[in-house]
């Protein structure tokens, strides 16, 4: 995480800090008021997005977690036996042989997780920017009873952050499909990988569109809209 604190605005409204980076904001926060204005914004917009996104979880996860729980052995089996001295040769080889596999998997998994903590990052600068730009314009509407769709677009930046919640999932042959519409043909924003949901999406392309759609389309996506859209909402 970036060392700035002039950076760590859009991470803190996301909850995506650490305890000492979140207090050592929150000490910056008391002499920046640049800081403390930008904070208070994108905590009001993430929690309409957090609201629009939230879902009720299964009634019957409870149940699920807890025969898990039971099924899962929380200790080791005692050991029976004395185990061979480390002197002995074999055991050398064998011990240093696992310490050089978990030298290398922790090597592989912490280049993994600064990646991903890196495009973590590079996304919430991303959100952030939609969500505080001065154009930034917040749409909501309903589909299919109780799902939800909100997008927060700046069309200085050509880009939006969409969430959604509550969309049923489709069969593997069937995707759903983001379009700007208007004035002109509509031009595709992307698939929704629901998989990734509640994550906010990123779509570029925005332009001189009026109003975003959704549709049911083949998997992969169409170069058209072969549906009636889902629900439509405007931009401006």
């Amino acid at each position: 995480m970036t060392h700035d604190p002039h950076d760590l605005a859009g991470p803190y409204a996301l909850d995506a800090l650490t305890d000492t980076e979140r207090r050592r904001f929150e000490r910056h926060l008391s002499g920046c008021a640049a800081c403390a204005d930008e904070a208070a914004g994108l905590r009001e917009t993430t929690t309409r997005l957090a609201l629009a996104a939230a879902r009720r979880p299964p009634g019957a996860l409870r149940g699920r977690v807890m025969a898990e729980i039971a099924r899962t052995r929380q200790t080791p089996p005692p050991l029976n036996r004395r185990l061979p001295s480390p002197r002995t040769g074999g055991l050398s080889w064998l011990a240093a042989a696992a310490c050089l596999v978990l030298a290398l998997l922790g090597g592989v998994a912490a280049l993994h997780f600064n990646r991903a903590a890196d495009h973590a990052q590079a996304l919430n600068r991303q959100i952030t920017a939609i969500m505080t730009a001065p154009d930034a314009h917040t749409s909501t509407s309903r589909a299919q009873g109780t799902a939800t769709v909100t997008v927060v677009s700046s069309r200085s930046l050509g880009r939006a952050v969409v969430t959604t919640s509550g969309l049923r999932p489709l069969p593997s042959a069937r995707t759903y499909q983001m379009w700007w519409l208007g004035p002109t043909t509509p031009r595709s924003a992307g698939t929704l990988d629901l998989s990734k949901n509640p994550r906010p999406i990123i779509t570029r392309g925005l332009a001189d569109a009026q109003s975003f759609g959704v549709t049911i389309e083949p998997t992969g996506g169409s170069p058209q809209p072969t549906t009636a859209p889902l629900l439509t909402l405007p931009l401006t």
